[in-house]
């Protein structure tokens, strides 16, 4: 599972859209600004080199967003125009989710369940996060460099951490059969 801002997709021409007075509607207003233009991000080519390698390895690609649900199409046609492997799902942030956005991304790994290899973000403290949870999570700088045997064996399950060497399998009862969890985020669009 792949984060999409910071990692794959820059928008930070646009964050002075987000500069406004402190009323809600303002702010409501400033962020709409703001995901009006997600169609116009700009590439973070070492991410999309990251993602082509991993569906290159076979595994299956999931799209994941703090992005409104709402932004979901225009997404979904960035990543196309743009030459990314089409993904399984691309997830976003349900309507009137406020959760903080790691807590939205632990939502999304939760909906994937069982069969994620790992969710790779280009946040250390969200990384830092998830694994603290039991998620099997990398920074897209830490796989760039990887060759293909590296990196197939780090998004394995129980994969070692190639920053600190840690093995990487979650917590007993995590994720397995049985353990019913209840997620919030949505499922936008998926290709079968």
């Amino acid at each position: 599972m792949f984060d999409i801002d910071g990692g794959l997709a820059d928008l930070s021409v646009f964050t002075h859209l987000l500069t406004v007075d402190d009323s809600a509607g303002s702010r409501r207003q400033a962020w709409q600004r703001f995901f009006d233009q997600v169609g116009h991000a700009t590439v973070v080519e070492p991410g999309r080199d990251v993602v082509e390698a991993v569906a290159g390895l076979g595994f299956v690609v999931v799209y994941s967003t703090t992005r409104p649900v709402s932004c979901a199409v225009q997404t979904r046609l960035w990543l196309g125009e743009n030459g990314f492997p089409p993904g399984r799902a691309l997830l976003c942030r349900s309507r009137g989710d406020v959760r903080a956005a790691v807590d939205v991304k632990a939502g999304h790994c939760r909906a994937v369940g069982r069969w994620l290899s790992a969710l790779v973000d280009d946040e250390s403290e969200a990384v830092d996060a998830l694994r603290s949870t039991g998620v099997l999570a990398h920074c897209f700088d830490a796989l760039s460099g990887l060759g293909v045997r590296e990196l197939r064996g780090t998004l394995s399950a129980g994969s070692r951490d190639p920053l600190s060497g840690r093995g990487g399998r979650r917590p007993r009862g995590h994720g397995h059969r049985g353990v019913h969890h209840r997620s919030r985020g949505t499922v936008a669009q998926g290709a079968d």
